[in-house]
């Protein structure tokens, strides 16, 4: 996605498309993973500070453009909200985490409207698996199966 595009997402969230929220929304827009606030602060640590970059982050997942994650790793995560729709696997030893698609949250969801006499829509969901990745299998790392 380039500059243009960024610029044109932050506009219509209704918001300025600032030098520092294009830079914001440039580097989750290239991150291979979800990034702490500190990550994305170290990464634009030349031109934007910690507390602008909280900001940011907290205006535009109020408004949608980006996505908190709770990964157990003590600290929310924060990825670009886009139309791939995508969950995470997450290594409990090592912190390792990689995207995968294919949910059937249609399916769950009328499962889950019909097992709760309370609710009557859901609008969105989260889905997170947690394990070891293969590397730390190999160095001999396990966890028992809960």
């Amino acid at each position: 996605m380039d500059r243009n595009a960024l610029a044109i997402r932050i506009r219509d969230a209704g918001f300025r498309a600032t030098k520092p929220r294009l830079l914001l929304l440039s580097h989750l827009y290239k991150s291979k993973s979800p990034q702490s606030i500190a990550e994305i602060a170290a990464a634009l640590k030349t031109s934007v500070n910690q507390v602008t970059v909280y900001r940011i982050v907290d205006t535009f997942k109020k408004a949608g453009l980006v996505r908190e994650l709770d990964l157990r790793q003590g600290r929310p995560r924060y990825e670009l909200a886009d139309l791939n729709h995508h969950h995470h696997v997450i290594c409990v030893k090592c912190g390792r985490i990689e995207k995968f698609t294919g949910c059937e949250s249609k399916r769950i969801t009328q499962k889950a409207l019909t097992q709760t006499k309370g609710f009557g829509q859901i609008t969105s969901h989260s889905l997170e698996f947690f394990g070891l990745c293969n590397s730390c299998i190999k160095r001999g790392h396990h966890i028992p199966v809960s």
